[in-house]
């Protein structure tokens, strides 16, 4: 699958043969050939030509738009998909609240996992990170998941677990002066804040992509409660995905200087600063994740040099090949993701009887 990325200023992308031209002016700063094209990714001012907007809609080309420090806005939605039988059975079993726990409870078994592997990573690799009492509070907590109830007991138990997670998590950055006191997100006022705030945006556009490709509704989900404008299925299937695609990368491109604090700057309370923010809505009671209470920190962006960066260490993360679970083949995390969403429409139509989310050791 090819993303494309086109972050420039004040460019338009216009249509040559079978290809597209990025331009500012008259002068092109980037070709993309359009047969090699999934996922078109555009980054503030860019416009598109009506031919250009054709094409994508005609080829199914996934297009999104966000802001420039990488705030999602939407995207060009081709045809809805005519799977409609698919969709009649999410209906039907997301009204079954039995149906709808067992696969919150699946879901939220496999990002404990992965939270749990992500510290013991850290406390193999910084054994002064004493990391011993998080990894056994997950692993505790993840014991009790199967036993809830109802909906409210899982979400609690995903709550709980963040909260000694991300404790946790602030102990595995190496680099001088790079710190991590609690997930703030509502703006993030410091580069960690900022990287996973991006991290966790640019894996929404994969999951909503792949969601929507399969032909489920992805505001229909079970671990993310239904709200207007809420994209609760596609927030479920990427839940699995947070620690081991964004926040791993953002300890290594910190731990392994591939970014630094040069990379950021002060923006200021109007940049992109958005409470309704789609990625990461939920009901921040539950989990350690909220706004910033002091309210007196000016947020943290990236600088357009340090923004490249991270999106090339991010495509390459979404490259690497891992064992796929189910399938055995060795697959690159984006397909992996794909794999798992073809999945989880299995366990909707019954042809399977539980969903397996991917963890890694």
């Amino acid at each position: 699958m090819a993303v494309a990325y086109v972050l420039e200023q004040n460019t338009f992308i216009r249509m040559e043969g079978e290809r597209f031209l990025v331009q500012r002016k008259k002068d092109v700063l980037h070709t993309i050939h359009i047969f090699k094209l999934d996922q078109l990714v555009l980054f503030g001012s860019v416009s598109l030509t009506p031919p250009v907007i054709k094409r994508l809609l005609k080829e199914g080309i996934d297009t999104v738009f966000m802001s420039r420090n990488g705030r999602y806005l939407g995207r060009l939605q081709s045809p809805f998909s005519k799977n409609i039988t698919l969709r009649c059975k999410q209906y039907e079993k997301m009204s079954d609240p039995v149906f709808s726990t067992k696969m919150a409870k699946a879901i939220v078994g496999g990002k404990l996992a992965n939270m749990r592997t992500v510290l013991m990573r850290i406390n193999r690799n910084r054994k002064e990170a004493r990391l011993d009492d998080n990894i056994l509070g997950i692993k505790k907590i993840a014991e009790k998941v199967p036993a809830a109830d109802d909906l409210d007991a899982v979400r609690g138990y995903e709550g709980k677990a963040s909260a000694v997670y991300f404790e946790g998590f602030s102990r595995g950055f190496l680099a001088e002066g790079v710190t991590f006191k609690k997930r703030i997100r509502r703006p993030p006022t410091d580069p960690v804040n900022a990287l996973l705030s991006l991290g966790y945006t640019l894996l929404f556009n994969s999951v909503m992509g792949a969601v929507s490709l399969v032909g489920f509704d992805p505001y229909l989900g079970a671990l993310h409660s239904v709200d207007y404008g809420r994209p609760s299925l596609a927030l479920d299937l990427m839940e699995e995905w947070r620690p081991l695609i964004v926040d791993t990368l953002v300890l290594s491109v910190f731990n392994m200087k591939t970014l630094t604090l040069d990379d950021f700057e002060k923006g200021n309370t109007t940049d992109d600063v958005d409470i309704h923010d789609v990625v990461n809505e939920k009901d921040d009671s539950n989990t350690n994740e909220g706004n910033d209470q002091e309210g007196s920190s000016l947020p943290i962006k990236l600088t357009n040099s340090g923004f490249r960066k991270f999106i090339l260490q991010f495509e390459r993360k979404m490259s690497q090949k891992v064992k796929h679970h189910i399938t055995g083949q060795q697959l690159s995390y984006r397909d992996c993701i794909r794999e798992q969403i073809r999945q989880y429409a299995r366990v909707i139509r019954d042809e399977e009887d539980r969903y397996q989310p991917i963890t890694s050791r």
